[in-house]
């Protein structure tokens, strides 16, 4: 079982069960769209821990269950592997624990500094430094998904939801 995905499905929980509960309090137009993402996130939340949950009952049966093959008067060739041998695992990928922790300061940072940055400038800053550190996506489609998201986010949350956005600093 992987502790990782069982414990992040269990903080995506958490998150979802939080903003769920928020938009509670929310009016009703403004309250339909984090209850919706709220539902989604939670669903798949849900769906990662008993993945997780089965994945690891399934591979403890199959252990339990398979019991070393006996070797009646056959004898091993040269290189095989005996029953208390094991083949060599395969290195693990090199775990990145500093740039997940950095993403989720540059969060905090984020949400703290929407009211004195506005939600573009932001939006845009966050994003592409989290791109940048992670360097999965090229600069072409970071800027596009930049933008994207963020023509997205204010026509939800400001053209069909019709909330007090601060979209730029209050000097502008």
């Amino acid at each position: 079982m992987k502790l990782s995905r069982l414990l992040f499905g269990l903080f995506a929980l958490g998150v979802a069960t939080l903003f769920g509960v928020t938009s509670l309090g929310y009016p009703d137009a403004a309250a339909r769209m984090p209850l919706i993402y709220a539902v989604v996130v939670g669903l798949f939340a849900i769906a990662m821990i008993v993945q997780e949950l089965t994945a690891h009952s399934r591979a403890r049966a199959q252990a339990s269950s398979s019991a070393a093959p006996t070797l009646e008067g056959s004898q091993l060739a040269e290189g095989e592997l005996t029953e208390g041998d094991s083949a060599p695992a395969p290195p693990a990928p090199p775990a990145r624990p500093l740039k997940a922790m950095a993403v989720f300061v540059f969060a905090a940072v984020y949400i703290y500094s929407i009211s004195w940055l506005g939600y573009v400038v932001a939006t845009a800053v966050f994003m592409g430094l989290s791109l940048w550190l992670v360097r999965h996506v090229s600069l072409r489609f970071s800027l596009i998904g930049i933008a994207g998201l963020i023509t997205v986010v204010c026509l939800v949350f400001i053209g069909f939801l019709g909330l007090p956005v601060p979209l730029l600093p209050p000097l502008f």
